[in-house]
C-alpha cells in the first residue's frame, strides 16, 4: 500500500528530473500566433547521480504572447525512487519575460526558485537579464544565442554553505524540423562564475520529438549536467538523465 501511495504522489506532481540548469529553450513555443499556449508532459526517467534511480514525471508549461511581449511560466516538482528505496524531492518554478526589439533581437528577464536534494541543493534563487539573438532562421532550421547575467543565492542541504554570486549564463540552441512530424532540439548552456572562471556549469539537452496527432507528441530526451564546484556535500558533480515523454499541447 505504501509503494502504491508513493507512485500516486509521483504522478500527481509536476516534474523535471534532477537538472542543475533548467532548459527553457526546450519549452518555448516558437509561433507568431498571439494568445495563450501550453503543454503537459508525462515521462519515464532512468538516470544516475550517486546511484541509479527511476522515476515517473509530469511537466506543465504555459505562455502568453502579445505583439511585442512573451510571458512564460514553467513549474516542476519530482519524487524520485532510488536503489535505496528512498523518495527524494526536487523541483523549481521559473518565470521569464521576453520583449521583442528587432526581428533578430529580444531582451529577456527571468527569476527562478529551485531545490534538489540529490545534488546537495536546499535552495537556489536566481534573477537575471540579457539579450537573446536569432542567429539563423531558414525554413527548417533555427539557431538562437543568449548572453545573460544572473545573480544567485544558494544554500546547501546541510545549511553549512550560503553563497551570493554573479554568473554569466550563455546558451546556444538550435531546432531542426526535417519533416512536419519530426523535430530535433538541442541546447547547451555555459555558466561560469564572474569572480572565478574555474567555477562553472555546463548543461546539454538533446530532444527528438515525433508528432503522432495534432495535439499529441512523443519524444526522447537526453540531459547532461556538469558542475565543477557543486554545492558542499553534493555526492557528485556529473549527472545525466534519459527520458521518454508524452506531450499534450493546448
Amino acid at each position: 500500500m505504501k509503494i502504491f501511495f508513493n507512485l500516486i504522489l509521483i504522478f500527481l506532481f509536476i516534474s523535471n528530473a534532477s537538472s542543475q540548469i533548467v532548459n527553457i529553450e526546450g519549452n518555448r513555443f516558437t509561433t507568431d500566433t498571439i494568445g495563450w499556449r501550453g503543454n503537459y508532459e508525462m515521462n519515464f526517467i532512468f538516470g544516475k547521480q550517486q546511484q541509479r534511480f527511476f522515476a515517473f514525471g509530469n511537466t506543465a508549461h504555459i505562455q502568453y504572447k502579445s505583439k511585442k511581449s512573451l510571458y512564460l511560466i514553467l513549474g516542476s516538482v519530482d519524487l524520485i525512487k532510488s536503489q535505496s528505496q528512498q523518495l527524494v524531492n526536487t523541483g523549481f518554478f521559473h518565470f521569464r519575460y521576453n520583449y521583442k526589439i528587432r526581428n533578430w533581437l529580444r531582451w529577456e528577464a527571468f527569476t527562478q526558485v529551485q531545490y534538489n536534494k540529490l545534488i546537495g541543493l536546499r535552495m537556489r534563487y536566481l534573477i537575471g537579464t540579457g539579450p537573446r539573438f536569432k542567429a539563423v532562421q531558414v525554413e527548417k532550421f533555427k539557431t538562437y544565442i543568449g548572453t545573460l547575467y544572473m545573480l544567485e543565492y544558494e544554500i546547501n542541504t546541510s545549511r553549512t554553505q550560503k553563497l551570493v554570486q554573479g554568473r554569466f549564463s550563455g546558451y546556444l540552441s538550435f531546432s531542426f524540423r526535417p519533416v512536419k512530424e519530426v523535430e530535433i532540439i538541442s541546447t547547451t548552456y555555459y555558466q561560469p562564475l564572474f569572480s572565478y572562471l574555474k567555477d562553472y556549469r555546463i548543461a546539454s539537452e538533446n530532444s527528438l520529438n515525433f508528432r503522432v496527432y495534432k495535439f499529441l507528441s512523443f519524444g526522447i530526451n537526453y540531459k547532461l549536467n556538469f558542475d565543477s564546484r557543486p554545492p558542499q556535500g553534493a555526492p557528485t558533480n556529473l549527472t545525466y538523465v534519459l527520458e521518454n515523454k508524452i506531450k499534450l499541447e493546448f
